[in-house]
């Protein structure tokens, strides 16, 4: 919970991943710009953005030092019970990738899977951050090679963190609207101008 003077009191991870993710957006950075400065894993920034309780606390200090946050122990005070408001990130990200594959529909083999890469996508890239990724955004980036201006810590999270099957099922879906490995080269593409370091999965090789 926040305190009237700004202070985040840390009850659990959650507390202190989003207090972490406010100053991180105040001072412009992506997640793989702070990671860099704090020369943390961006694994690790993900987890401590995510809420994660077990994390090691001298990486805390690093990224807290970079964001100018201080860490301050003091005794506690009355209980405060904290609510959360339900996350309809995943809803709402299925709901657009249908709109979004109806609009890219026309001449769309019959074979593409039926599975929504691109909801499931667009959920796993939003997961620890305070906008959604949208659906549009998300097809337009690969089929273009362009991150969407402001969604760059997104693009980070999904390359890092999604199983290589959802990047291969995304891959192959969004391709379908695209020239032969348009889509893979693009992904390559991405991955460069963010600074994140592609492992040589057969899934990258053969799609």
């Amino acid at each position: 919970m926040r305190a009237e003077s700004g202070t985040v009191v840390w009850r659990s991870g959650r507390e202190l991943g989003a207090a972490v993710r406010e100053a991180r957006d105040q001072m412009g950075l992506t997640q793989a710009q702070l990671a860099r400065r704090a020369r943390v894993g961006l694994k690790f920034l993900y987890e401590l953005e995510s809420g994660k309780d077990t994390l090691r606390a001298d990486k805390v200090l690093d990224v807290l030092a970079v964001l100018a946050l201080d860490l301050v122990v003091t005794p506690a005070g009355p209980a405060a019970v904290r609510r959360e408001r339900p996350n309809a990130t995943t809803r709402a990200a299925m709901h657009e990738a249908r709109q979004v594959r109806a609009q890219y529909g026309a001449g769309v083999s019959e074979d593409l899977p039926i599975t929504d890469y691109i909801g499931m996508a667009c959920t796993t890239a939003g997961v620890s951050l305070r906008k959604a990724l949208a659906p549009d955004e998300l097809v337009h980036a690969l089929l273009h090679g362009k991150v969407t201006p402001g969604k760059q810590a997104h693009f980070v999270v999904l390359l890092e963190e999604a199983p290589p099957a959802l990047l291969q099922g995304l891959i192959a879906q969004v391709g379908a609207w695209g020239k032969p490995g348009q889509v893979a080269r693009n992904v390559r593409k991405i991955a460069g101008a963010l600074g994140v370091r592609l492992k040589e999965s057969e899934w990258l090789k053969s799609a």
